[in-house]
């Protein structure tokens, strides 16, 4: 049952402040709603004939934005009148899906995160470095690790490319990089054109709480 992100609002003294948990009527999100909801399948959430368009090949911050909507969150907040488009590109990364909006780069869904608008997420906590995971261990919430891998034609140190996703105490989402990360302890992986990079050389990596 999706829950109510919408109401009329009652006080919102200054910016930054949650503005949805001063609505009348609003129900904070969970973590157990955010998982149980998370989209997971094969087929990219934007696709066309069941693939990804080019250009669109990494869908994290889709996947988490499709994930919000399930659970009510329209995510009317996340356009360019209220963040700024990332690095040197001239347009905020949004498309709509199902008539929400939708982000399609981590690095400006982390952005719009730190606005907190939504109820029952978070401040966003830095927890950069090669320890992170023992920061959060036994946490739950949603992670974005930034500046990690290169996008085409950049080197290591201009690395731009970042992700965002769910994180359960020990483990992110359930995926193939999942199980090689945690379960074997790989933290980079490069093999017969199956690769991911190391979370731990992320140059920004923050943590949004959701109990």
């Amino acid at each position: 049952m999706p829950v109510n992100q919408s109401g009329t609002v009652k006080t919102n003294p200054k910016r930054g402040s949650v503005a949805a948990c001063s609505m009348v009527g609003i129900v904070p999100i969970t973590f157990k709603e955010l998982w149980d909801n998370y989209y997971g399948d094969k087929t990219p959430p934007y696709n066309i004939n069941g693939q990804a368009p080019k250009g669109f090949e990494n869908q994290c911050a889709i996947r988490m934005s499709v994930t919000l909507h399930k659970v009510g969150v329209k995510m009317a907040t996340f356009s360019q009148n209220n963040i700024k488009p990332e690095g040197k590109a001239l347009t905020l990364g949004r498309i709509v899906l199902n008539n929400k909006a939708t982000a399609t780069r981590a690095n400006e869904m982390a952005v719009w995160l730190q606005t907190r608008p939504v109820c029952g997420i978070g401040p966003a906590i830095v927890i950069t470095g090669r320890d992170w995971q023992s920061k959060i261990k036994g946490k739950t919430g949603i992670i974005f690790f930034g500046e990690y891998w290169e996008r085409d034609d950049e080197s290591a140190d201009a690395a731009s490319g970042g992700h965002i996703d769910l994180w359960n105490k020990s483990k992110l989402t359930d995926n193939w990089t999942t199980f090689l990360r945690f379960t074997l302890g790989f933290n980079s992986f490069d093999f017969m054109g199956y690769t991911y990079s190391d979370y731990g050389k992320a140059k920004r990596i923050l943590f949004f709480e959701v109990k």
